[in-house]
């Protein structure tokens, strides 16, 4: 064989592993036995891999380390994807050879906060039947229908008792696993302590707001402002104020299971169509990239919610024009059909739509997805990506208990001096406004109403 004919195997044998790899990237949809999406840092390595068992990582979650002060994270790094790794042990662990109780009780906050725990905290519920699906082949299932938090106790000790609730918040009911001598406990344990840094969360049911429907986790800081980095909003096709079709091409044929589209044009309202026999994906002047299938699926098929999860990371995995964090935010079930909604974050911080803006993109949040029949039907996403400033170049001086009383103030206003009884929670978030406008904002939810209020005080010094 002469060395051009070497040269031209080598490459046919490369393009051929490409499109395998990549076909399995695109189609894996294999169920899982794991509770988490986990990612680990190999011995030291910036590389970064995903394991092929998932589960839903929770929309946010807590680090509490028994003194009363917690850390609360949407997205999360290599060393709070350690605690979940760990949490995720317990858990496969707890529910194959703990004991459960015989029925639901009241949510014991005091029990749960008083020691070192980890809160997973979804928003939205999951039915504990499909949960435990693959785990409860020892437990009883319990009474309780569907929970939107978890939360692991651990022992200090191995010979210690750990204990994990199941929560149902609206209903204000737990159910309750508990295990001695569990070998995963102490190092989950070893691993709940919040950092000090300028700020920390506190549970308002530790601190006596009674006002607060359950524990929610409120900011607070030990200076007279708390300094927070301003992010850029960055279209990642746009050059030179226009897009760039070579860049947009690129990214898309990451949707074609071919590598390339066969076809693509720019219809009169300037929309980008890119497609072949099966997918068509649009990009819209609005900044509004759309993937549809229309690929045949078997109409009766129902996917689980960790099934489709896995679709979602997966497919958002090979998006390579995605650049920014993402936690889960929403599930709808609809039949055959499963709605997944993802937004985005920036330093722990998520990053919420006007409702001006969820208007004009016809979008309730940054990512929509669209499962049936085990396959992605349709992905639909805002296009741009947020990024930090390098520095802190912004400052926070409203406290909650201030943005608290400005929110039910408004609330009053609005509902004739309605009394308010209930909070149903409350945090910082970066809040994009039309014109690309993006500041932070205190939200305060009241009655399923979001009240947007400011982070800088009007008052003169």
């Amino acid at each position: 064989m002469n060395i051009n004919k070497m040269k031209s195997f080598v490459i046919i044998i490369l393009v051929i592993t490409a499109v395998y790899q990549t076909g399995l990237l695109w189609l894996e949809d294999t169920a899982s036995h794991n509770f988490f999406y986990t990612v680990f840092g190999l011995g030291g390595q910036k590389q970064i891999t995903a394991e092929e068992n998932t589960f839903l990582l929770p929309s946010k979650f807590v680090i509490g380390s028994g003194n009363r002060k917690y850390a609360v994270a949407y997205a999360s790094d290599i060393e709070k994807e350690a605690i979940l790794s760990e949490g995720d042990n317990l858990l496969q662990e707890i529910l194959m050879q703990g004991t459960a109780d015989t029925a639901t009780q009241k949510i014991n906050w005091e029990a749960i906060l008083e020691e070192k725990c980890l809160l997973l905290e979804y928003h939205f519920s999951i039915p504990v039947v499909e949960y435990f699906q693959n785990y409860s082949k020892k437990l009883l299932i319990p009474s309780l229908k569907s929970f939107n938090c978890i939360a692991f106790v651990p022992s200090k000790t191995s010979n210690g008792m750990t204990n994990v609730y199941f929560i149902d918040t609206n209903l204000e009911q737990s159910w309750r696993v508990t295990m001695e001598k569990s070998r995963f406990a102490p190092t989950l344990y070893a691993m709940l302590e919040a950092k000090e840094n300028n700020l920390a969360y506190v549970s308002t049911k530790q601190s006596g707001f009674n006002l607060f429907r359950d524990s929610v986790f409120v900011p607070q800081w030990k200076e007279k402002s708390l300094p927070y980095r301003s992010i850029m909003e960055i279209n990642p096709f746009m050059q030179d104020g226009s897009i760039n079709r070579y860049y947009l091409e690129n990214s898309v044929d990451s949707f074609f299971k071919n590598l390339e589209s066969d076809w693509n044009r720019v219809d009169e309202a300037g929309t980008f169509v890119f497609s072949d026999e099966t997918v068509v994906v649009r990009y819209y002047p609005k900044g509004i990239l759309e993937y549809y299938s229309y690929e045949r699926y078997n109409t009766e098929a129902a996917t689980d919610i960790a099934t489709g999860y896995k679709m979602c990371k997966n497919f958002m995995n090979n998006d390579v024009s995605l650049e920014t964090d993402v936690y889960l935010s929403g599930i709808e079930i609809n039949r055959n059909e499963t709605i997944y909604y993802f937004d985005y974050t920036v330093d722990n911080y998520p990053i919420l739509f006007s409702e001006a803006i969820q208007k004009e993109f016809e979008m309730p949040h940054a990512i929509e997805f669209s499962i049936r029949g085990n396959s992605v039907r349709k992905y639909k996403r805002y296009a741009h990506n947020f990024k930090a400033v390098d520095s802190k170049d912004k400052e926070i001086s409203v406290e909650f208990l201030e943005a608290l009383d400005q929110a039910i103030e408004q609330y009053q206003i609005n509902h004739e001096n309605a009394e308010v009884k209930e909070v149903e929670d409350m945090y910082l978030a970066y809040f994009v406004e039309p014109n690309f406008s993006v500041t932070m904002k205190w939200i305060t939810e009241l009655y399923n109403e979001l009240y947007i209020g400011k982070t800088v005080s009007d008052k003169k010094t």
